[in-house]
């Protein structure tokens, strides 16, 4: 048994180390050339933890054994620090009149329920209504944001958001004028502010809109982005029929087709990070970009959007920030970028399930 028990973990450390390392190239392979690249970059994590796993039963064993899987883990040292944050005691938010709070979320239609007839006490609308009035954020970046305006017997988020202090706005327009129990609907990608706005515009990115807004923070220019990558939409064709069945056993019956679209979903991401890192070297005001990714820190699309930019959870969050908490608790795919000549004061996940994504609040201020 001891002499099996040696052999599987052999075995296991010699699939793991060059494993890891294939996975640990995801960040530097455009879809274009590697076409698994995406499959990689989600596969990073567990090849990660099962070489922390590794590292631990080395040290009790072989010392030099466990030397070569550390120098391993660190040979990918750019996904390790696109996966976790080391900021344990830099996440809470203060009071700061200095800095300026933007809250990033994919609202997921507010869970298409906006009838008159549910709005009770303790509806999912209500408490996600309520998480963004304790946000208190100077800027709201929405993603699958959903209104219904002048119905008699639908709710008008814009009507709600426009009484918290929130009058300055741009939608991206990707869907709107669709009549809807006697009103207007609007759906897409929306940005809302308490502060006035200087300029606004909108960047077709080949399927949906992002959107920008300037406006004045503490006397300076602040350009802020916002945007909502392509969805893979794996079992969108087939989302009633499989309701109540294991979105794995789905997912292997399957295989062929969910690999079409993670492959096809990829090349898009390619194109639209090509689109809007164009956006951000032809700015020359310095930005903050807030997105639902669809892409994990791993990959190729990541490193192509954030470019320069820092990341806020990473500069000031901790663990991995897990954003979309179907599946796997790896997946942060909803980010916040930041130019550098801002300084992150805090960045937050709010692990609440309302939305299928949850929020991102972070702040920021000028550096000195």
């Amino acid at each position: 048994m001891k002499r099996f028990a040696l052999f599987l973990y052999r075995l296991i450390l010699w699939v793991s180390l060059p494993g890891y390392l294939l996975c640990a190239l995801s960040t530097y392979l455009p879809s274009t050339v590697c076409f698994f690249s995406d499959a990689l970059a989600l596969a990073y994590p567990f090849a990660l933890g099962v070489l922390l796993l590794l590292l631990f039963f080395s040290l009790f064993r072989k010392r030099k054994r466990a030397l070569l899987i550390a120098l391993v883990i660190l040979a990918g040292y750019r996904n390790l620090g696109n996966t976790i944050a080391f900021h344990p005691f830099a996440g809470r938010h203060t009071a700061d009149s200095s800095a300026i709070k933007v809250l990033s979320w994919n609202v997921f239609f507010f869970l298409n329920d906006h009838s008159k007839a549910h709005d009770t006490a303790g509806s999912g609308l209500r408490k996600m209504v309520d998480l963004i009035r304790r946000s208190d954020a100077d800027v709201l970046c929405f993603q699958e944001y959903h209104t219904i305006n002048g119905s008699p017997h639908m709710i008008s988020m814009d009507h709600i958001l426009d009484s918290m202090g929130y009058r300055y706005k741009l939608f991206s327009g990707d869907e709107i004028n669709k009549h809807w129990a006697g009103g207007i609907a609007h759906h897409g990608t929306m940005l809302l502010s308490r502060l006035p706005l200087t300029d606004s515009g909108r960047i077709f990115m080949g399927n949906e809109h992002a959107v920008w807004v300037d406006l004045q923070f503490r006397g300076k220019p602040l350009r802020i982005y916002t945007a909502h990558l392509s969805s893979l939409g794996l079992y969108a064709d087939t989302a009633a029929q499989h309701a109540n069945e294991n979105v794995y056993e789905i997912t292997y019956e399957r295989k062929g087709s969910v690999a079409r679209k993670i492959k096809h979903i990829a090349l898009r991401h390619e194109e639209e990070a090509v689109i809007l890192d164009s956006a951000f070297r032809a700015s020359d005001k310095p930005l903050i970009f807030c997105a639902d990714m669809n892409a994990v820190p791993t990959t190729y699309t990541y490193r192509k959007v954030r470019g320069n930019l820092q990341d806020a959870f990473l500069s000031a969050g901790f663990g991995l920030g897990q954003t979309y908490y179907g599946l796997s608790p790896t997946l942060r795919i909803d980010v916040c970028f930041a130019d550098r000549r801002l300084k992150v004061s805090s960045c937050a996940v709010k692990a609440e399930h309302l939305s299928d994504h949850f929020p991102v609040l972070s702040s920021f201020r000028w550096k000195e």
